[in-house]
């Protein structure tokens, strides 16, 4: 029997005890605190809530308080606070500017994981009115410090907790509060290239939080950020300055300016800019390069270039003649691929437009030292040829020549090139062999000459005789 107590005895207290209870006296108008702390160091950080009466099964009843971690998530009253440092497990409730009628039972519950693990604590608090004192006559004395004086609180100690590409999640510790209560917080946020005069983003913040959240950041910048504590005295120092980058996000843009520009009658170049600066959202790894033949009623396979090396051209080759292709484009960085650029399509050359293209035309001057060459243009679809004829008694020299493409004034066909230098030579060659052999010819008719006027033969040709101005050779003599 005495067992059978004894458990149910052990069963109640597991459900509605929990710890002993402690009494808490103040005066109304006063700052109570009930205190209620856990090892943080071993759970780490948890759940709490604090409700007025005992603590039933689960939750707290009639709650006035609960936080999730460190951020509280249901409050009954403003005068309701947690002052205390949360990530070190202290979760005590403070009263401010306490009445009567916050007398009364009130349990603390932590969360604890596992079965029947929860710490309880319960505290009573006991809220006396003021007191009523007659008041002394003035009598003029010295000035006396009476307690401790009232000053403006110590800054905060703030951290980072979470950085994101739009967003910073930061945590603090208050300090010393100066001798009366905290009233608030002021956190300030600007760019590191701005001062702290211009440019600052504030926000106030509520005196028992402990974290708090900066968005609609831009991704890839820099930040410094900066709190002051508050009490009824003023604002305390500026705490510790963060200096902070977030993270990068997938570009906002796309590629500026992108053309295509035909370049045969198989291959198409695209020429592009990086997007603004404003929309790159991080430092620009490459790009995402897509093009088909284009097709307005179906789609067609795609071909997906990445162009890492830095570049902003791209010449796309083995494409099809006359065919129509459609180009996007799009930006790549650490966080993923930005926007598309407007489709544009572009058709590939055939080989009449192409041939009219690299048409070029060649013009030359011919310069003798005797005489004047007789100077042929001939034009072709690809290449222009020189034809040079030279007079019959002096070959010529091909001093100079050039070429003009119809489409660019400074371009030169290499082909044309080649075949102006071979003619070129071929004409020195024939200004040096032609007079050579000339002379030779003569010398050889010289030695002819002479050999036949003073020789002698026995066969038909014994003599040279000159006969009416002319040259002959016979066996007789002249008529008498």
């Amino acid at each position: 029997m005495d067992s059978y107590i004894s458990c149910c005895w052990l069963v109640l207290y597991l459900f509605f005890g929990g710890g002993s209870t402690v009494t808490i006296q103040g005066y109304v108008g006063d700052v109570v605190t009930l205190t209620c702390k856990y090892d943080a160091r071993h759970y780490g950080t948890l759940s709490i809530c604090w409700g007025r009466g005992h603590i039933p099964n689960s939750g707290c009843g009639n709650e006035v308080l609960r936080t999730e971690g460190v951020k509280v998530t249901h409050r009954a009253s403003v005068r309701y606070n947690l002052q205390g440092d949360l990530r070190s497990g202290d979760v005590s409730l403070t009263i401010t500017q306490a009445q009567v009628k916050d007398s009364g039972l009130y349990g603390c519950r932590v969360d604890i994981p596992g079965w029947f693990n929860d710490q309880k604590h319960h505290l009573a608090l006991v809220i006396k009115p003021a007191h009523e004192t007659t008041p002394e006559p003035w009598i003029p004395r010295e000035s006396t410090t009476v307690g401790y004086p009232k000053v403006p609180p110590d800054p905060p100690t703030v951290a980072i907790r979470e950085i994101s590409a739009r967003s910073i999640s930061v945590w603090w510790s208050a300090g010393f509060d100066g001798n009366t209560p905290i009233t608030g917080f002021h956190l300030e946020c600007k760019s590191q290239s701005d001062s702290w005069v211009d440019g600052v983003r504030g926000s106030n913040i509520l005196p028992w939080e402990r974290e708090t959240a900066i968005n609609d950041l831009r991704p890839f910048y820099t930040y410094n950020i900066r709190m002051f504590t508050k009490n009824d005295m003023g604002l305390s120092k500026p705490s510790n300055e963060l200096t902070i980058t977030t993270k990068e996000a997938a570009p906002d843009g796309p590629p500026q300016d992108v053309k295509l520009e035909a370049l045969s009658s198989h291959s198409i170049r695209v020429t592009w800019r990086a997007p603004e600066l404003s929309f790159q959202n991080g430092l620009i790894r490459g790009y995402q390069l897509r093009y088909s033949e284009y097709s307005p009623q179906e789609r067609l396979p795609v071909r997906v270039v990445h162009l890492m090396d830095g570049s902003e051209r791209f010449t796309m080759n083995n494409l099809q003649e006359a065919t129509k292709y459609s180009v996007t484009l799009h930006t790549i960085n650490s966080a993923g691929l930005g926007p598309s650029s407007q489709e544009l399509v572009c058709s590939t050359l055939t080989n009449d437009d192409q041939q009219h293209m690299t048409t070029t035309q060649a013009t030359t001057e011919l310069q003798t030292e005797h005489s004047t060459s007789t100077i042929a243009t001939t034009t072709s679809s690809t290449e222009t040829w020189l034809l040079v004829t030279d007079s019959p008694t002096q070959g010529q020299r091909v001093d100079d020549f050039s070429t003009t493409s119809p489409l660019s004034n400074s371009t030169t066909n290499p082909a044309l090139s080649k075949k102006l230098g071979t003619e070129e030579q071929s004409g020195h060659l024939v200004a040096i062999l032609v007079p050579v052999l000339v002379l030779g010819l003569l010398v050889v008719m010289a030695i002819i000459w002479q050999f036949r006027r003073t020789t002698l033969k026995k066969g038909n040709w014994k003599i040279l005789w000159k006969n009416n101005g002319f040259m002959s050779f016979g066996d007789s003599e002249p008529a008498q």
